[in-house]
């Protein structure tokens, strides 16, 4: 299935939008650098510590940076979205090497994270191998592409069927990263976008200064809306709240009172929310 993400360099505000758009707190780093200690999970204590961010439903993340992922189509979706309560997926990333049925496995995943090459063997293989070996969840990092570009751009991981036929998350990330995850040991936290992040998103905003009370008031109401349809399983009235949302922030931003940079941030992560109010993510929404 082909790539749904742009990756390329965006201004720092977006950057910073979509760092406050983040769930989760700091994990553990990459390269041996001390912990943050653990703050409030809608707080991301690493502002300002040279992240960099691209747009994605799911985010691999350690004090020095996030990694940008997308959730598989066939795996188990992470749950929560629909509430303040989302789920994190924390544990220690192990490589395996390509995880096919022909392939032995470089390491033992069993209770921790699965970081596998793509190639050889189908997605459904690899991430049911790792199950099978006892992971908690699985990573595919691309494997040499065409191009440059190509090998470090972000798929969604098919087939398109229902959600939890393997019954552990699957992320998908670019082959840098997944080279980064296979140098050194590392823990992570992942955590899809939800309703609560959204919100954080626009009170971000507000805070500095960019949206009135009145502004920011009227658009969590919106957010709010959603989220209870959603979670009352009206998922058709929920999109179309959603997408007054989008016609909302587009208003603002063609008014100049909301940075086109800001805007892609909240317009993303809508997107990324009508994606999981639709089929096939509406049929698991645990």
């Amino acid at each position: 299935m082909g790539g749904d993400l742009r990756i390329g360099s965006w201004a720092s505000g977006y950057r910073r939008l979509l760092v406050r758009l983040m769930l989760a707190s700091a994990a553990m780093p990459f390269l041996g650098a001390s912990a943050y200690a653990q703050q409030d999970p809608y707080l991301d204590p690493s502002l300002g510590v040279g992240d960099s961010i691209i747009r994605s439903d799911v985010f691999v993340g350690d004090k020095q940076g996030r990694v940008a992922a997308t959730e598989g189509l066939f795996t188990r979706q992470l749950s929560g979205w629909l509430s303040s309560d989302a789920e994190v997926l924390h544990g220690e990333v192990v490589h395996v090497g390509r995880g096919c049925n022909s392939d032995p496995y470089l390491a033992n995943p069993a209770g921790k994270i699965a970081l596998i090459e793509r190639g050889s063997c189908t997605f459904v293989e690899k991430i049911n191998n790792a199950y099978n070996n006892g992971a908690i969840g699985a990573i595919v990092y691309n494997n040499v592409r065409a191009t440059p570009v190509e090998t470090e751009s972000l798929i969604r991981m098919g087939p398109a069927a229902s959600p939890a036929l393997v019954p552990i998350p699957g992320f998908f990330v670019g082959r840098a990263n997944g080279l980064i995850l296979a140098a050194t040991p590392v823990s992570v936290k992942i955590q899809a976008t939800s309703f609560r992040a959204l919100k954080d998103g626009v009170e971000a905003l507000l805070a500095d200064g960019i949206l009135t009370r009145k502004q920011a008031g009227s658009l969590k109401d919106e957010i709010a809306a959603a989220s209870d349809a959603a979670s009352k399983g009206d998922f058709a009235t929920a999109v179309n709240v959603i997408e007054q949302f989008q016609a909302d922030i587009l208003a603002l931003r063609n008014a100049s009172v909301l940075p086109s940079a800001d805007w892609n941030g909240l317009n993303d992560a809508a997107n990324i929310l009508v994606q999981r109010l639709t089929s096939p993510y509406t049929s698991y929404t645990g």
